[in-house]
């Protein structure tokens, strides 16, 4: 019963935190998403874009503006940008990001700014089809923003004269969408671990997770349990299987099967963790809570284990 009681009170945990994250929220913090490294000028806003012609591409095409994304590269080098300050309620069209797990380019639409402070942005407009895009480009996260669009305004000449009529620019077929390649990495976690029986364990696996989908990732680890207290059950070889979902950037959830040696058993394993700190691109650091119990004992409560534990991914 002590072992059904923990695997409830986990998967209730993880559905409140799952349903509140999905609620539409206004946009109250930057970097937390970046497009790219926070910028110090101008022209390392324009040397990162020239940088990440292909990601950029493939957010217009997400925004649904490919058209727009020839013109973008074309009149960038020589728009007039200017620094301004967006206020608390200020509203834009769409704005791209990065997926902190892929580096994969996201787009979030009808944004409104409702952070406590203004922010400074890089403005700039964009000339297509006789109409202007304004843009911009918060420094602190790089983050190319489509705030408005609207007609482009009259030019005013001294002596008007008449004009031959404007050709139309050729249709540009939208480009097709890159293949986006989901990277792994490796992974290896120390722990501590109780059986009901009783026995206490200290753990250490190694391993390698790999990403199915944005959010889905599987993940093989071999390792064992050393027992240091109790009276029951011996040091352990362990081989696991685990498949996780991450609902949020930062909780995630799952359940896998794993060997035990020391009984020659299959385990059923169900894990519930949190992110608690990242360094883009290179490491991550989770706690975890892991239940596991003999797949044929499921109703006993002496053949199950739970442990808490450290995950170090790379």
């Amino acid at each position: 019963m002590k072992k059904i009681f923990f695997l409830l009170l986990g998967l209730a945990l993880v559905t409140a935190y799952a349903s509140s994250a999905a609620a539409a929220v206004s946009l109250k913090r930057l970097a937390e998403h970046p497009f790219s490294p926070p910028l110090t000028s101008v022209t390392e806003f324009q040397t990162m874009v020239e940088q990440n012609k292909s990601d950029l591409q493939d957010g217009f095409t997400r925004a649904g503006y490919p058209e727009l994304y020839p013109e973008f590269m074309a009149q960038l080098p020589d728009a007039e940008v200017e620094t301004i300050q967006v206020d608390p309620g200020d509203q834009f069209i769409w704005m791209l990001f990065r997926n902190k797990f892929t580096g994969r380019v996201k787009v979030l639409k009808d944004v409104t700014w409702a952070g406590d402070q203004p922010f400074e942005a890089y403005r700039f407009y964009i000339d297509s089809e006789g109409q202007r895009y304004e843009f911009l480009v918060p420094p602190i996260c790089g983050n190319v923003t489509l705030a408005n669009v609207g007609p482009v305004p009259a030019k005013v000449v001294p002596a008007p004269a008449p004009a031959p009529p404007p050709v139309a620019p050729a249709p540009v077929a939208p480009a097709p969408e890159p293949a986006v390649q989901l990277k792994g990495g490796p992974v290896f976690d120390i722990g501590l671990a109780q059986q009901f029986d009783p026995a206490s364990y200290v753990f250490a696996r190694i391993g390698y997770a790999y990403p199915l989908l944005d959010q889905l990732y599987i993940m093989g680890l071999v390792g064992g349990f050393i027992r240091f207290a109790g009276d029951d059950g011996g040091d352990a070889f362990t081989a696991d299987a685990l498949l996780n979902y991450h609902f949020t950037d930062r909780v995630f959830a799952g359940a896998g099967v794993g060997y035990w040696s020391d009984e020659d058993e299959v385990d059923l394993i169900v894990n519930l963790g949190y992110l608690i700190y990242e360094r883009p691109d290179s490491f991550k650091t989770s706690l975890f809570i892991e239940g596991r119990c003999f797949a044929d004992d499921l109703i006993s409560s002496e053949a199950a284990r739970l442990g808490v534990g450290v995950r170090f991914q790379f």
